[in-house]
């Protein structure tokens, strides 16, 4: 950052230029959000080269988009304040520090009324903005968190959509002039509205093109939009979106915003983001240790707890290498089936009549942690908390409740009812040794909160403000965000938990393609990934235990299946592959993620490769059978051009896979440089569909 005019940031392959006084007047604008300009740049001769667009059906003097679009007149865009006010806003200078620069704009004739902008740019290359608003005349309704300016030849949209058991559907569209508005309004995100979307040069890939990653770190309702005006400016806004009904009038603090330029396609812009969340989003106490193997309950016995059971369960999941114990739905008052119970965090007396001592001792006793599944935002009407608070339960104007999954919204804006919820986890959590909660949110918000309004940000703001309370009474607990499945899987809610749960499908080939997409924003470490029963629950499709256990163990590895039905064969089988995410995860859960693009319809690969580049590891599955008889040819990004590796065929491995491989890879005698690895890759043939290979590289 330098001189007063001009406020410049770089990190990574990004920088960020902002004229804070722009020829003829008006408000602060973007110059620059893109690729690095380098040291010195001259930012007069940069400006001096923008063109004067004075043609056709356009306004007499150009009038480009400010900080804020829509402050100051002539944008005829979104805007990124509502209500405008568009007269009368001027800067009001700017603050510095390390991180980097927040922008102050007035309103003249009224001394209060402030907006500030803040901007830092990570040495990741990460960029984040961050609006606050004070006393603006007539409230607040909307006010974008990120507003910037992309490229002319950014218009092509990559967006993620899906449904329950299918997040993380990527959709990808060219923007004609107008915009790309996309808006969730059920209180989160949802399984159909991750809270992202990726901008960039025509037909960009995993290897190919510029693009600008955007992603808001807020887990209630949000509004993304990308928008190309017939003057050519191409404009991205994130922020919260406010319900109507609620309105800000006094003091606004926006959730951050995150964006990411890489001129190395969809790869680099994942690694950046990447790089950033391991630096910054996730720093907390328990997030460096290694993600432990986890057994969970629930596809194993679902709501059928019995003590001795339960035990057995234990007692296998040890033998097999498993690291923490997760009981999951089931274990507390009143909790026979999904109707009844919830909120009334106790054990169920019936099924644990000396509590959870005895079956957390037996699991600490066999050498792993206790981890415990809870839904505090949630209540069923049939339970003691509903029928003795129902003013805590959100409801309709005319009173009534409207369910899904048979559970009613509790009203977080009611600070006696967060005061509850705090206590009770507190208790929980004091009472017994638990190093984990699975914190799950299962339904959309509905209905109003006492006061007659949505609330909806009043509602995330509570719930940040427990778990954060939580943490810090309890910091050595990790907490995993569970929204069946990935319905809030934000940055916000990251910045709080170790682990989100990516979706509530386990089936294999589905979580491939669930967790190839949403590895985009989040790094293998935080995405559960768990080896179901071989016919999944919710596609009855059966799949191999290999095929299972390899997708798995691309995320944070775990089992929910019932153990104790294995057969030996299969146990011994299981056991190998724990081990083999155990001997991986350092370099899974730190390395660079390689997005693969094969060019033919039956495979899909992965790959991870070391920051120091002497290993990798890299995952093929054969998904389908549209060229049978026919392999792939699977090449290794990001390894060094100069240094030989040894390429191993990981066991267990398939024997239909393994008599098709090739002798030396077979042997492990098979050693190539990395050139030609990187340039021609192997030829590899799996000749059955739903199956997978794992190869490791290492440098000699």
């Amino acid at each position: 950052m330098s001189e007063e005019r001009w406020f410049y940031l770089r990190g990574g392959e990004a920088s960020l230029l902002i004229d804070v006084a722009p020829a003829g007047g008006g408000l602060p604008r973007i110059v620059h959000w893109g690729g690095d300009l380098g040291d010195d740049p001259d930012f007069e001769a940069i400006v001096a080269a923008l063109p004067a667009p004075l043609w056709g059906a356009r306004l007499d003097v150009p009038c480009p988009p400010c900080v804020l679009p829509g402050m100051e007149g002539g944008y005829f865009g979104l805007p990124a304040l509502a209500p405008q006010h568009t007269q009368g806003w001027s800067f009001d200078g700017v603050d510095e520090d390390d991180d980097g620069f927040t922008l102050r704009l007035a309103l003249q004739g009224a001394q209060a009324t402030r907006i500030e902008i803040d901007y830092r740019l990570s040495d990741n290359g990460v960029l984040q903005t961050r609006t606050r608003a004070s006393d603006l005349p007539d409230g607040l309704t909307w006010i974008a968190a990120l507003a910037l300016p992309l490229p002319q030849w950014a218009h092509e949209v990559m967006t993620f959509g899906g449904d329950w058991a299918r997040e993380f559907a990527p959709h990808r569209q060219i923007l004609a002039n107008g915009a790309l508005l996309l808006e969730s309004r059920r209180g989160r995100p949802g399984h159909d509205r991750f809270p992202a979307l990726i901008a960039g040069s025509p037909q960009f890939g995993d290897d190919a093109g510029e693009v600008y990653a955007v992603t808001l770190g807020w887990s209630g309702s949000h509004r993304l939009s990308v928008e190309r005006l017939r003057e050519g400016d191409v404009l991205v806004q994130a922020g919260e979106l406010m319900p109507d009904g609620d309105v800000v009038d006094d003091v606004y603090e926006s959730p951050w915003a995150f964006a990411a330029y890489s001129a190395r396609g969809l790869n680099g812009a994942m690694q950046t983001m990447h790089a950033f969340q391991r630096s910054q989003l996730l720093p907390k106490q328990v997030s460096k240790k290694p993600r432990l193997v986890h057994l969970n309950t629930w596809e194993a016995v679902y709501f059928n707890h019995d003590l001795d059971a339960l035990r057995a369960l234990a007692t296998r999941a040890a033998e097999l290498g498993v690291e923490r114990f997760v009981l999951d739905d089931g274990w507390f008052k009143g909790r026979a089936n999904d109707r009844a119970g919830l909120g009334d965090w106790i054990p169920d007396r019936e099924k644990f009549p000396d509590g959870l001592t005895p079956l957390i001792d037996h699991v600490r006793r066999l050498g792993m942690e206790f981890g415990l599944w809870v839904e505090p935002e949630m209540v069923n009407p049939d339970s003691d908390l509903a029928r003795g608070h129902p003013h805590w339960l959100r409801r309709e104007a005319d009173g009534s409740l409207l369910l899904q999954r048979n559970q009613a919204v509790l009203d977080l804006s009611e600070p006696e009812l967060v005061e509850h919820l705090y206590e009770t986890l507190n208790t929980l959590l004091t009472a017994h040794p638990i190093s984990y909660l699975k914190w799950d949110m299962n339904r959309d918000l509905t209905g109003i909160s006492r006061s007659g309004l949505p609330n909806h940000g009043t509602y995330v703001r509570a719930i940040y403000g427990l778990i954060d309370r939580l943490r810090a009474a309890h910091p050595d607990v990790e907490i995993e965000a569970c929204a069946s499945g990935g319905g809030r899987a934000d940055w916000g809610m990251l910045a709080r938990s170790e682990r989100v749960w990516t979706s509530d499908s386990n089936d294999a080939l589905d979580r491939f393609e669930i967790q190839r997409v949403a590895s985009l924003f989040l790094p293998l470490e935080v995405m559960g990934a768990h080896i179901g029963p071989a016919a999944c629950h919710i596609t009855g499709r059966r799949l191999s235990l290999d095929l299972r256990a390899h997708v798995a163990m691309f995320g944070h590895m775990g089992l929910e299946l019932d153990i104790r039905a294995l057969s030996e064969t299969e146990g011994a089988r299981l056991k190998s592959h724990l081990a083999n995410y155990k001997r991986f995860r350092d370099l899974l859960h730190s390395g660079r993620l390689w997005r693969m693009s094969l060019n033919d319809p039956d495979h899909g690969a992965l790959g991870v490769t070391s920051a120091d580049k002497r290993q990798a590891l890299f995952l093929l599955l054969r998904c389908s059978s549209h060229e049978l008889g026919r392999g792939t040819n699977l090449w290794f990004p990001g390894l060094s051009a100069d240094a030989e590796y040894r390429i191993t065929a990981v066991a267990p491995i398939s024997p239909s896979g393994e008599q098709c491989l090739s002798p030396a890879l077979r042997a492990g005698d098979l050693v190539l440089s990395g050139t030609v690895l990187m340039t021609r890759g192997l030829d590899l043939f799996l000749p059955r569909p739903e199956s997978s290979l794992l190869l490791h590289l290492e440098r000699v």
